[in-house]
């Protein structure tokens, strides 16, 4: 610490017997032998770093000054880092060379420096030119990491690359995830005890996770319909040998690509994996006969076609892809081979781990996937995507930053690779000038890895600025001469276009600048949609690339052209698609249309601007007819969408509340102005906005339960023909529409008759979101509203008995539930039930059910806050007195003295937790955690609470209501949704069908919906979407749905609601089984 400080004031300072000439002159470029490392921020999961503490002391130990910016964040403390001799200060400009992993900010790039990092540019890459651009105009001398090779010429064998890790992660996480589809499949296996890579604090524990279900597989082995569990993993560079290293822990047979068809022949042997690695040679073969030859195969990969789909995809249970791969070489798979092999029965693929991550590539990978949610079901039959692992089709994985997972680890071997190359690069600074002689004095590696210095491109990579000029698409058709552009009567033709496939040595022939001669001289328009640029001046490139012209006649001219220079340079040239565009035309005046729509616009008011409304107002902006005004009490929020979502929105201040002259004019205006009414505000709202929509015969809509207050409006909204629908939301709302759906099913078959019913919602983190909260549970508001809603009192009925559950003991009337085989959670009865029944015409049914969705654990400990008093809404006289600290409020509040020890009052509340449960004190260690009500859960939550702690109450609570207390001691960080994480709505509703046949029959339909990181959460989308839907369809037809105070119980409604709803990806899968009576309502 000491010399960070010392080095910072004496910064900037004159000194004496110093030459400050020179280090002034130095510090412009940073000072020799200076060595920089920067923060990596690029996001959260990023804690590598380029070289390690060890690595650091090496450095130092050699003379060389190191200064690391300080970071909370990296695997390597910066503590760690300063007691191997470096400086840890965020001010990076006396180093001559900055180390790094990921892609540094244009911004942050201290100019006349040398930068070692990941860059991204050196493919052309339109995300990295900006980067390059900043780096050029800076003088930056930038030294690649992806271009350091043995040989110093690209395509050589890399030397500083992080490749064993992606494998390394990648297995490990895709055994997690073949734990997890096994078990959405109705299997348990090993796999399900082994998490993601992340999960461990080392590589070494997460090696030990997979070879202790290795040795669960060696005793129990895999279900038997799994087997024979075939692995082929593809390649045999680092990566796939990182992945081999995982799976190596776990018992298998290694074995050749073309026995895998025998081993799926034979009785299976479901205590081992077989393994098979397959190269090229296994995936291809010759077109037009002969044997496999490699280095034909790379030179020239068109003379080659797959067979890997039918050779082997067959006969694989999962593929580990991690060979390279790029557009000039066949695919292994499609979509369309995999469709094929379904419908043929031979559909044995389960799992695809994609460690290259080409999207749409060498497997049909269609999206990539991120380490919070690591996996997606791809269903080959209709292409779609899902994130549910319920889905039918294939399991893939496909995170592109797996080393991120094994940070230290990765770090540490980086570190290794790098070392070696950091005393030559930090010995100078970066040239002022081009090309320099500087760049003699570097090893071979590192000056074949130089992509620009002295603020030019080298030599080896002035080939970005031609990709560059591939990437800039000219600005319109119109820059073009249209002297020629017109048919017969004047009309403009449409323009004619070509997409032409490129293969050859397009950069060093220069055949790419002729064609962009020939285009530019045409007047014409070249747009770059693909390109490959071959690893070493052997390799040949390949690029896809569209040309238009305002005519046709025009086009061919060019295309001839572009023939002509190919042959020229001995370019393959294929015509994937030529001729006039009329199609692409007609769709380009269809836009047009739908922008500049001449109909009456339609005019909608949406009050509130809280999380539902964005996902509301998006859907509603996809009709172009449609304009919204978005009024908020809240000027900051009302802003935000009008600015997010453009001129079709505009933001206006509205106190709902207030009743000035002003304010109710203004509330009136707005009201009269728009077609529609969708009201988001608070429930106790809603009945004034109605009373004044009404009057002003506007239609309204609500996502609120309908009050008594509101249903009294029903006539007069009747008489006025205006309509008022509610409960248009998640619960309310497809809870439902979508029972409703299965009930009047039911009854429409005539098969049997209903006997019971239960619908169970929550809303709640995702499983990986839970891990900082006790109760598995998180506030996107106040706490109190959740905790005063676990002091209802519910009413339900169970096999022809009404049961009346008092608030006081809601908690301990939770029932678990296993979701899915995968969710561990507990249902609430949900108020009174019977309401409901009425509502479905199922009033006269032995058993109703409605209730609330909780994670495993959260009734416990609430219901121990419940039973000491905790949630007592107040006020209690006996603390008006407003004790200074938690544990005397505590204390106080149990009435026993204040002076009580930490250890005494924790005694005091496990033993009046256990009476309270009815557990005798003599048995207080051996009761199971498991247990509703046991005394060690909930006194470890009241400590994690602060309890028993000399801390003050929170600022703002009011002592004398317990609840108020609580509420405020949960408002802390890790029981509020972080950025990045996500939640989760579950849906289920069971339906008991007693059949004509004497069968009973149980249908159920479960709706699960993950939120998306950093967009909308699920809760949002779900309740926004279904009002959105239901909006637009009152603005279709206002008529259709008649008139009064309205749900959406009616087919009218819930048909087209639930199918627009399904278009949109949220629905509820249904399924059906027999059941034995004894069974007979069971979880109602």
């Amino acid at each position: 610490r000491n010399r960070a400080v010392g080095a910072m004031a004496l910064k900037g300072s004159v000194r004496a017997h110093h030459d400050n000439k020179k280090e002034v002159a130095s510090s412009e470029g940073g000072i020799p032998g200076v060595l920089g490392i920067r923060r990596e921020n690029k996001n959260k999961w990023e804690r590598r770093a380029p070289l390690a503490p060890r690595h650091v002391q090496a450095l130092v130990a050699q003379g060389l000054k190191v200064v690391v910016q300080p970071s909370s964040r990296r695997v390597f403390t910066d503590a760690e880092y300063c007691a191997a001799g470096a400086i840890v200060q965020e001010d990076l400009s006396e180093c001559a060379t900055v180390v790094a992993v990921k892609e540094v900010p244009s911004e942050v790039l201290l100019p006349n420096r040398t930068w070692c990092f990941f860059s991204h540019t050196i493919k052309g890459q339109p995300a990295g030119m900006p980067l390059l651009d900043a780096v050029l105009e800076k003088q930056v001398r930038l030294v690649d990491y992806e271009c350091i090779t043995e040989t110093g010429t690209r395509g050589g064998p890399r030397l500083v690359a992080f490749g064993a890790f992606a494998g390394l992660a990648g297995a490990i996480d895709f055994i997690r995830g073949l734990g997890e589809r096994f078990l959405a499949l109705g299997f348990n296996t090993p796999f399900l005890h082994v998490g993601s890579a992340f999960m461990y604090p080392s590589l070494e524990e997460a090696c030990r996770a997979v070879a202790l279900a290795g040795d669960a597989i060696r005793k129990h082995g895999l279900p038997e319909a799994l087997c024979p569990f075939t692995v082929v993993v593809t390649g045999k560079g680092k990566v796939s040998q990182g992945a081999l290293d995982i799976l190596k822990l776990l018992p298998h047979a290694m074995m050749d690509p073309h026995d895998l068809a025998d081993v799926c022949g034979h009785n299976p042997n479901c205590h081992q994996l077989h393994i098979a690695v397959a190269t090229s040679e296994h995936m291809v073969q010759r077109r037009n006969g002969g044997g496999f030859n490699k280095k034909e195969y790379y030179a020239d990969p068109s003379l080659y076609e797959s067979v890997f789909q039918d050779a082997i995809l067959p006969y694989s249970t999962v593929i580990v892809n991690g060979m390279y791969w790029d557009a000039r070489f066949p695919r292994l798979f499609t979509q369309e081979d995999l469709s094929r092999h379904v419908n043929s029965g031979n559909d044995k693929l389960l799992g695809v781990c994609d460690i290259t991550c080409d999207a749409d590539g060498s497997v049909p990978t269609r999206q990539f996937t991120s380490i919070e949610q690591p996996f997606f079901i791809f269903n080959a039959l209709t292409g779609m995507a899902a994130n549910s692992l319920d889905e039918p089709g294939v399991l893939f994985h496909a995170v592109d930053h797996l080393p991120s997972e094994l940070p230290r680890e990765a770090s540490e071997h980086f570190g290794d690779c790098l070392l070696p190359f950091l005393p030559a690069l930090t010995a100078t600074t970066a040239p002022r000038v081009p090309d320099s002689n500087q760049a003699e004095l570097l090893p071979r590696p590192i000056r074949g890895a130089i992509v620009a210095e002295g603020g030019r491109l080298t030599r080896a990579y002035q080939y970005i600025e031609q990709l560059r000029k591939l990437k800039c698409e000219p600005d319109s058709f119109d820059a073009m001469d249209t002297s020629q552009a017109f048919g017969p009567h004047g009309l403009t033709k449409p323009p004619a276009c070509a997409t032409l496939e490129l293969t050859g040595h397009l950069f060093d022939t220069r055949f790419v600048n002729q064609i962009c001669d020939v285009v530019e001289a045409a007047q014409a328009k070249l747009q770059f949609l693909n390109v490959n640029v071959g690893g070493t001046v052997r390799d040949k490139s390949s690029m896809t690339a569209l040309v238009c012209t305002h005519w046709e006649d025009k086009l061919q001219e060019v295309l001839v052209q572009i023939q002509g220079a190919a042959q020229d340079a001995a370019v393959e040239v294929r015509q994937v698609s030529v001729g006039s565009s009329d199609a692409a035309a007609a769709n380009v005046e269809e836009l047009q249309q739908l922008s500049t729509w001449t109909g009456n616009p339609r005019h909608v008011l949406v009050l509130g601007a809280g999380f539902v409304s964005a996902p509301l107002v998006e859907y509603l902006l996809r009709r172009p007819e449609n304009r919204l005004v978005v009024a908020s009490l809240e000027r900051k929020e009302a802003d935000a969408l009008a600015q997010r979502y453009g001129t079709k929105v505009t933001a206006e201040v509205l106190d709902i509340t207030c009743t000035s002259e002003e304010a109710t004019a203004k509330r009136e205006k707005l009201i009269e102005s728009a077609d529609l009414i969708v009201s988001l505000i608070p429930a106790s709202l809603h009945v004034g906005v109605a009373q004044t929509a009404i009057r002003l015969r506007k239609p309204m809509v609500t996502a609120s339960y309908v009050s008594a207050e509101m249903q009294a409006l029903d006539a007069e909204a009747r008489d006025a023909g205006v309509l008022i629908i509610n409960e248009v939301g998640l619960d309310p709302g497809i809870d439902h529409m979508s029972a409703m759906q299965m009930i009047d099913a039911a009854n429409a078959s005539g098969q049997g008759r209903i006997v019971g019913f239960s619908s169970l919602c929550g809303g709640l983190p995702a499983p990986e979101a839970t891990s900082s909260s006790p109760i598995g549970y998180k506030f996107s508001w106040s706490p109190k509203g959740v905790l005063m809603a676990s002091q209802n009192s519910a009413r339900y009925r169970h096999e022809g008995m009404l049961n009346v559950v008092p608030g006081k003991e809601l908690l301990a009337n939770a029932s678990p539930l296993i979701l899915n085989n995968a969710l561990a959670l507990e249902t609430l009865p949900n108020r009174d039930s019977n309401v409901f029944a009425d509502l479905y015409g199922l009033s006269s049914i032995p058993s109703f059910f409605r209730g609330t969705l909780r994670y495993r654990g959260f009734c416990e400990r609430m219901l121990a806050l419940a039973r000491l008093g905790l949630l007592d809404q107040g006020p209690l006289p006996a603390l008006k007195s407003g004790p200074s600290t938690l544990r005397q409020w505590l204390a106080q509040l149990l009435d026993i003295s204040e002076n009580v020890s930490a250890d005494a009052l924790r005694a005091e509340v496990e033993r009046r937790l256990a009476d309270l449960a009815g557990i005798p004190c003599s048995r207080l260690d051996d009761v199971s955690s498991s247990h509703i009500g046991s005394s060690s859960v909930g006194v470890a939550f009241i400590e994690w609470l602060g309890l028993f702690e000399e801390a003050p109450l929170p600022t703002g609570a009011l002592a004398d209501s317990p609840i108020d207390v609580m509420a405020q001691l949960l408002q802390r960080p890790e029981m509020a949704f972080q950025p990045g994480e996500r939640d989760l709505v579950l849906m289920r509703h069971e339906l008991m069908v007693q059949r004509s046949d004497g069968v009973l029959e149980r249908r159920a339909a479960t709706l699960i919906e993950y939120g998306q990181p950093h967009s909308h959460s699920a809760m949002a989308r779900t309740v926004g979407v279904t009002a959105a839907i239901c909006a637009q369809l009152v603005l279709d037809n206002p008529t259709r749905f008649g008139a009064g105070v309205q749900r959406p119980l009616r087919p009218e409604w819930y048909e087209p609601v639930l199918s627009q709803l399904a278009n949109e990806g949220i629905l509820l899968r249904e399924h059906s089984e027999v059941i034995q009576k004894s069974q007979l309502l069971a979880k109602m």
